[in-house]
């Protein structure tokens, strides 16, 4: 090629964005195909090089509702809502909260773990946390089996509110990827706050009602329950599986939040990406 040829050919120059950034979502639907490929490798790489795989993701559920039923229900006599079995009301209450909160964790450390590829090629950044999230719902499907085996051994079956299911999960996995691309850019210039993120999640474990009712807790703090974003979505999720009362206030409450969540962290996170590869 002549270098007059070679002076007509269009070049394209890439520069940091300034400020505000828009999401960008048609960027985000042609890298489709790459999501799928960061999914499938970590599902791969979870499930593979594991040496107790699927066994895992239903055994830390099983053992943690065991030890909850011990301690809560033979204990301290708890009880379940709606004459509900207790390792029922537990399990489904873990299963849930352990989809936001893996998912939160995975999504918020995703780009450290990922820093070899950022500072080397292009692509929206928001695929990692992204796929992140979507490899915890297929770990929460695995989890799952063990809970359906439950109901039929109880013989609960669900009633209508059963349609409620698929809704429930998409706000649990909206809730996670929000709070995931807050975290995942707060994390790349504060590298303190992956130490805080678990105890965060143990506390706030405790403030939800995942091994009490609601009924417990007093009636003039009940408010304040229902002011966490994550008790509307374990009671519906519970509701939606137990045929129980739908919580129609804290279910609203709970997608406002995570729509919140999802749009001021998808923002924040388009604002500094263009950081992520100077600082990592």
């Amino acid at each position: 090629m002549s270098a007059e040829a070679a002076s007509q050919q269009p070049v394209l120059v890439i520069r940091p964005s300034l400020g505000w950034r828009a999401l960008d979502l048609r960027e985000l639907w042609s890298y489709r195909e790459l999501l799928g490929i960061f999914v499938w490798r970590d599902l791969k790489v979870r499930y593979r090089q594991t040496v107790l795989g699927a066994l895992w993701i239903v055994g830390q559920p099983l053992l943690s509702m065991i030890l909850f039923t011990l301690l809560f229900h033979r204990v301290a006599h708890f009880q379940a809502e709606g004459g509900t079995p207790y390792p029922l009301f537990v399990l489904s209450g873990v299963l849930i909260w352990n989809l936001v909160a893996n998912g939160i964790q995975r999504a918020g450390n995703s780009l450290i773990g990922s820093s070899f590829l950022i500072s080397k090629v292009y692509f929206p950044r928001l695929i990692i946390p992204l796929s992140n999230v979507m490899t915890e719902v297929v770990d929460f499907g695995v989890a799952a089996l063990l809970l359906a085996a439950l109901m039929i051994w109880y013989r609960a079956l669900p009633g209508l509110t059963v349609l409620l299911l698929p809704v429930v999960v998409l706000l649990a996995c909206v809730t996670a990827l929000g709070a995931g691309l807050w975290i995942a850019a707060l994390n790349i210039e504060y590298r303190d706050i992956r130490v805080a993120v678990p105890f965060v999640f143990q506390l706030g474990m405790y403030v939800t009602p995942i091994v009490y009712p609601l009924t417990a807790i007093p009636a003039r703090w009940r408010w304040l329950a229902v002011a966490n974003p994550m008790t509307g979505i374990v009671q519906t999720f519970r509701a939606s599986l137990l045929d129980l009362p739908v919580p129609g206030i804290a279910l609203a409450w709970s997608a406002a939040a995570a729509l919140l969540l999802l749009i001021s962290g998808g923002f924040y996170f388009r604002r500094v990406e263009r950081r992520f590869a100077d600082i990592l």
